[in-house]
């Protein structure tokens, strides 16, 4: 059985040929990637949004190889590209790992630290595949699931509120994202994730009733609760 993991290729016509199906050549490389779902090269991490006090944490991020598995693991080395503003052994480590034998995903640990100066500002580290990695830089593209390979990834990384990767999935429920509106959440709820793969549809439900409430007892002692952009705070 012949595997093929490139996963850039888009749907061919319906008349190719066997013969016409192009194949993998040359060397083996890996690339970031993102479901269908998820947010474009990107990613965001926040302490503050931590349900504890952290010194320092790991970011998992999403790897997959373009080419074909191995009988043997291969090295996988990451380097920060130009644009960076995070700094290197003060905000972040890039350990050289391994995808293993006979597989095309993993998962890179990212090795973030909690400094002072995140509490009043956020760093950003663009990550590329380092050239010199067992496995070379793969090519980008949009997989048959509609998956994507990207050749570099944005992790933006504070102790500040920040916007969450989920936010988008909750607009249905919260509306549009503003620090204010995170904070106000996080007061009523004591909550600082509410990510629906954490909270379940009908607790979400609950949450947005309750924030309604709190909401409406709020503009009733205070007036409306404005967001950093001028906008009155609406669930």
């Amino acid at each position: 059985m012949k595997y093929l993991t490139i996963l850039f290729l888009l749907v061919f016509a319906i008349g190719c040929k066997k013969d016409d199906i192009p194949t993998f050549e040359g060397r083996d490389g890996i690339s970031f990637f993102i479901d269908y779902y998820e947010n474009p090269d990107s990613t965001n991490y926040s302490f503050a949004l931590q349900p504890t006090v952290k010194t320092k944490d790991t970011i998992f991020i999403k790897m997959r190889l373009v080419g074909k598995p191995a009988s043997v693991a291969r090295s996988i080395k990451l380097k920060a590209l130009a644009g960076s503003t995070a700094r290197p052994n003060v905000d972040y480590i890039l350990p050289e790992v391994k995808l293993p034998a006979n597989a095309i995903f993993v998962n890179y640990p990212l090795v973030v630290f909690n400094t002072p100066e995140m509490l009043n500002k956020s760093f950003q580290l663009l990550l590329g595949v380092d050239p010199g990695s067992e496995l070379v830089p793969g090519a980008p593209g949009v997989a048959v699931d509609l998956s994507r390979n990207f050749a570099k990834m944005k992790v933006n990384i504070t102790n500040q509120l920040i916007e969450p990767d989920y936010w988008q999935n909750l607009t249905f429920f919260f509306g549009d994202f503003s620090i204010v509106k995170f904070k106000f959440m996080i007061k009523v709820t004591e909550l600082t994730n509410f990510d629906p793969n954490v909270v379940d549809i009908g607790e979400l439900f609950l949450i947005q009733v309750n924030l309604k409430k709190a909401l409406s007892d709020y503009v009733q002692l205070n007036g409306p609760l404005i967001d950093e952009f001028g906008n009155p705070i609406t669930f």
